[in-house]
């Protein structure tokens, strides 16, 4: 199975981690709110397409594998991603705007940091778990 696509996903996904982290290490909210709030709904896109993309055709085709490991190790992997889903839906949904950061100005960033890292880690794990196993 080809996993090329899901590794260069995974990367467009990484960019827009990486400017939102670098814009709140500005701390200024004042003068990044708009842009953080850009690049959250820019990121938004990105991981809809992903999660799509693996729902639609990766998780299928791994569920159908003659590994039963394999298969418990998808339908696990499937299910933790369906909470970092919500997650973060709930984070855009009450970030994606320069007033809603600035109105929360006091819990954006821990509330930030933590969702950048769950995204980050579950990235990790897919490239050094399951993508290794499929390959």
């Amino acid at each position: 199975m080809d996993l090329n696509n899901y590794m260069v996903q995974h990367n467009r996904i990484r960019e827009e981690l990486e400017i939102i982290k670098s814009l709140c290490k500005k701390g200024n909210l004042e003068q990044t709110a708009s842009e953080i709030a850009l690049h959250i709904s820019a990121l938004a896109g990105k991981l809809n397409i992903h999660l799509s993309s693996e729902d639609q055709y990766l998780y299928p085709a791994l569920i159908k594998s003659s590994d039963s490991s394999l298969v418990a190790m998808a339908g696990d992997y499937q299910k933790e991603m369906g909470n970092l889903l919500a997650l973060f839906t709930k984070f855009k949904e009450k970030y994606n705007t320069k007033l809603k950061i600035l109105g929360e100005k006091d819990r954006f960033f821990g509330e930030a940091d933590q969702i950048i890292k769950a995204i980050e880690m579950r990235m990790q794990k897919e490239e050094g778990g399951l993508y290794l196993k499929v390959k």
